[in-house]
């Protein structure tokens, strides 16, 4: 599918292609460090999993529009550009912004908050370029006309006019199923580490 641009504009080092690849893996070193160093109690869990909760919630939101997005290389059938994507668009990205928000308050642990932003820095600088690059060349003068009106990550508060989509609840639950579970275990381990 690579189109020729993967790690264009990069220093040396690990690929915007294979980073995109990774993006799933790539926390987990970051996860199990932080955990090892938590010191969770019943109030961070219930604060962090409020935050968590909004961050999926906001997943959920944005994968109901889109039916692919656990793919190992960038692809897109259409331009999406309704619901969350009509603010934002990168709105996936904001729900994973929270979700380890709330992972490094559950934690309480304050470096979690550190380890995160270097981590989730270090991801999204390359996947969504890469990712814009693809749609750039794929959907051209109709994504140039979405990329100018609505911004990458700060959302505006008047929806895009352009805005194209439809919402599927069954498809956003089913795409969203791996991150629930992920949720619910890591939340668990928290659990135990806080109560035991």
């Amino acid at each position: 599918m690579e189109t020729g641009v993967a790690g264009r504009g990069r220093s040396p080092g690990l690929s915007r292609e294979l980073i995109f690849r990774l993006r799933g893996l790539l926390p987990v070193p970051a996860a199990l460090i932080i955990f090892a160093w938590s010191s969770p109690t019943p109030s961070s869990i219930a604060y962090g999993g409020a935050i968590l909760l909004l961050g999926e919630l906001i997943r959920i939101w944005a994968a109901g529009y889109i039916r692919k997005y656990r793919v190992s290389a960038v692809d897109a059938d259409r331009l999406v550009t309704a619901g969350p994507y009509a603010y934002v668009r990168n709105p996936l990205y904001w729900g994973n912004f929270l979700i380890g928000i709330g992972y490094a308050k559950a934690a309480n642990w304050w470096p979690a908050y550190l380890i995160f932003a270097v981590v989730y820095l270090y991801i999204y600088s390359s996947v969504v370029p890469h990712e814009e690059e693809y749609l750039s060349e794929k959907f051209k003068e109709r994504y140039e006309a979405y990329r100018n009106a609505v911004p990458r990550f700060i959302p505006r508060f008047a929806r895009y006019a352009g805005a194209e989509g439809s919402y599927s609840l069954s498809a956003a639950l089913r795409g969203e199923a791996p991150t629930l579970a992920t949720i619910a275990v890591v939340m668990a381990f928290y659990a135990v580490k806080a109560f035991v």
